[in-house]
């Protein structure tokens, strides 16, 4: 369980929301088979170090993990540690393997040289022992990544030690060292660093005798992972502080501003500004604030390189790339050389109008685009304005290395580059909580377009007023009240009622009010039935309303009808030809569909799975007979949606993209390639 809570609060640290401007590393857990196994690691295996340009395996061993006796897989993890390393071994590969202890048995992993030791303190509580142990783990995991993006590789010096990952400048006043505090934050912060594998540019110690102040000052921050910059009450005031700022954006160097003013200063120096800050706390404890200090430092210094990674990977020829938003400096010193119709691509989110109006005063003819705005520059398609959206939690995201979180963030991610490519959003699912644990994907797509409006208008997309259908099943709008009309204010969403089935049986019948309260569960074969109607008239209603599907993760058990809603909404998309995009990699349903479309065998489509789980599956069924509506069972749909597949993906299909194409989106777990490989279908439409 230890080894469960540091992974999940790491990804926690590594994904942040959605154009929050936090660091957004791809982040996977183990595949959960559910027998404690290391994963296969290979080109087709559970782990593929080639998917990315450079992956980190960490393994976070314990005692549970190194446990051999009496069922335990201990050696096995052994062995897959051994053969992680030689197949990326350092500084050759462009991969690297991290083995951390997190207690003392967790050293058995082996004798690899970069096992951490756990970090077993006394004389703290429980949960700083736990905030010192993940910032550990994190900073080397934050390092190594680093590494990799500087030099490809992580270097190795000699055999038994690492060059230093990290290269921290450290910018101050003179004045706050001379007063001797023992608690002063560049003291603290320079004590610490002491202790970890940090290169640290402090000028009284690095620049040589004879040496040049000033080309040592700017050799200092140019060779710098990132710059940490003390605004005390001393700090803009000092013209070599003001100097050093100056030199990193005229270099483009990293910039983290740790605010520890006290008293105030009489003007604040301009160009520190644009910047990420932290602030010093001045705790009783001082040690506490450089930890935070250092901690942040590294991951900030992590998403500079990863925000230029990512976008040189996607920029057109034409386009500028810069690693932070820009400002009236960048264009004056970093960019002074460069055209004035240049087009300047930064990460996101996009600047507010307000920025931007100054920037255009300064470069009429450049543009200043980040991925969002490019997006919300998609020109879509006169006959296309809604996508139907089918997705419910993965009952089986572990099995692919997603925890529920995981598949909600990033399914987020895509919604929001549908709803800022101008596509309003049709979804059917409920306004109320429905399965324990599982997010309520309505109420996120809601919180999707509240959050995001102003973003919107910064991007120049169209308004988000209405972004989102919801069209409410039958008998769940049954029970709606002033609670679920409340979601819908601030015209974040249109609101329409799925059809009522044709039945026999009036809606008290089916569905009595007990204790004042209507009874809206799926707990007897015949409300299971009218269930399984009400479902289907919804969806048929979406795909009347809608030009195009995406399918992404999905229940396969649980519900409350007599198929899984995304299987069925799938197999109408088919039966109609209506163009259907099917994002497989997020597991649950949309995986059981694409392995129907690639001839891959499924249990799940056979009526003997049905039968196992889905409650009352035969006597419902039976229901169709006397109440009215035409039946098809999962095993029927798997059969159809197979059949399709057989003449090819892009006919089965019909959603604009090639083959290759499609089979990339089937496996993709990229919420960013996923969406553009949606709109560039819709495009081709």
């Amino acid at each position: 369980m230890a080894a469960n809570e540091v992974a999940t609060a790491l990804m926690h640290r590594f994904v942040e929301p959605p154009a929050s401007g936090g660091l957004r590393i791809p982040v996977f857990f183990t595949p959960d088979r559910g027998d404690d196994l290391p994963p296969t690691l290979s080109s087709t295996g559970d782990i593929r170090l080639a998917a990315a340009q450079h992956t980190i395996v960490v393994v976070l061993g314990d005692e549970r993990m190194l446990r051999t006796l009496p069922n335990g897989t201990g050696d096995a993890w052994i062995e897959f540690v051994k053969g992680a390393i030689a197949l990326a071994p350092l500084d050759s590969s462009p991969h690297h393997v991290l083995p951390v202890a997190l207690d003392q048995e967790g050293f058995g992993l082996g004798d690899a040289i970069h096992i951490l030791p756990a970090t077993l303190a006394t004389g703290v509580s429980a949960s700083d022992a736990k905030d010192r142990r993940l910032a550990e783990v994190s900073f080397h995991i934050a390092a190594r990544s680093i590494q990799l993006l500087e030099h490809g590789k992580v270097p190795a010096i000699a055999p038994d030690r690492m060059q230093a990952p990290v290269r921290i400048f450290l910018s101050h006043a003179k004045a706050d060292l001379d007063k001797q505090h023992h608690d002063d934050p560049v003291r603290q912060v320079r004590n610490l660093l002491n202790e970890l594998p940090v290169e640290q540019w402090f000028d009284a110690q690095q620049i040589a005798t004879g040496q040049d102040f000033a080309d040592a000052i700017s050799a200092g921050i140019r060779d710098s992972s990132i710059m940490l910059a003390f605004q005390t009450d001393h700090y803009s005031s000092r013209p070599w502080c003001r100097r050093e700022v100056l030199e990193a954006k005229r270099f483009g160097a990293h910039v983290l501003m740790v605010e520890a003013l006290q008293s105030g200063e009489p003007r604040s120096f301009p160009y520190a500004g644009n910047v990420p800050t932290v602030r010093w706390q001045f705790r009783k404890d001082a040690r506490v604030d450089a930890q935070r200090v250092i901690d942040r430092a590294v991951l900030e210094a992590l998403r500079f390189k990863h925000n230029r990674a990512v976008l040189d990977s996607t920029a057109a020829p034409d386009e500028w790339v810069l690693p932070a938003a820009p400002e009236a400096l960048t264009l004056a010193i970093a960019c002074a050389d460069l055209d004035h119709d240049k087009t300047f691509l930064y990460p996101d989110p996009p600047l507010g109008r307000e920025e931007l109006q100054v920037l255009q005063q300064l470069r009429p003819k450049a543009r200043f685009l980040t991925p969002l705005s490019k997006v919300a520059r998609w020109q879509r398609p006169a006959s296309i304005d809604t996508i139907a959206v089918s997705i419910s939690d993965s009952d089986d995201a572990r099995k692919y290395g997603l925890s529920t979180e995981h598949f909600a963030t990033l399914t987020d991610e895509i919604h929001l580059y549908l709803l800022l490519a101008g596509l309003k959003i049709a979804y059917g699912g409920a306004l109320k909580g429905s399965f324990s644990g599982a997010p309520n994907f309505t109420v996120r797509l809601f919180e999707l377009v509240r959050a995001y409006s102003k973003l919107a208008q910064g991007a120049e997309a169209s308004p988000l007023e209405g972004a989102v259908l919801n069209v409410a099943p039958w008998p769940l709008r049954l029970d709606y009240g002033d609670a679920e009309w409340k979601l819908f204010a601030g015209k974040v969403a249109d609101y329409e009622e799925g059809p009522r089935p044709d039945l026999p049986w009036g809606d008290d019948e089916v569905f009595p009010a007990s204790a004042g309260a209507r009874v809206l569960a799926s707990d007897t074969p015949l409300r299971r039935y009218a269930w399984a109607r009400g479902l289907t008239a919804m969806r048929s209603r979406i795909m009347a309303l809608s030009q195009a599907r995406l399918l992404t993760g999905g229940r396969l058990a649980g519900f409350a009808g007599l198929v899984p809603g995304v299987v069925e909404e799938a197999w109408l998309s088919l039966t109609l030809q209506k163009p259907l995009y099917v994002a497989g990699g997020f597991g649950g349903a949309a995986r059981a569909v694409s392995d129907a479309l690639l001839g891959i065998e499924r249990l799940e489509f056979a009526d003997a799975w049905s039968r196992q789980h889905i409650p009352d599956f035969d006597a419902a069924r039976g229901f169709y007979a006397q109440g009215g509506g035409e039946f098809r069972s999962l095993a029927q749909m798997g059969k159809d949606i197979g059949a399709c597949g057989t003449a090819g993906l892009v006919p089965a299909l019909n959603n604009g993209l090639d083959e290759a194409e499609n089979r990339e989106l089937l496996a993709s777990t990229d919420p960013q390639r996923i969406a553009w490989l949606v709109l560039t279908g819709l495009a081709r439409l």
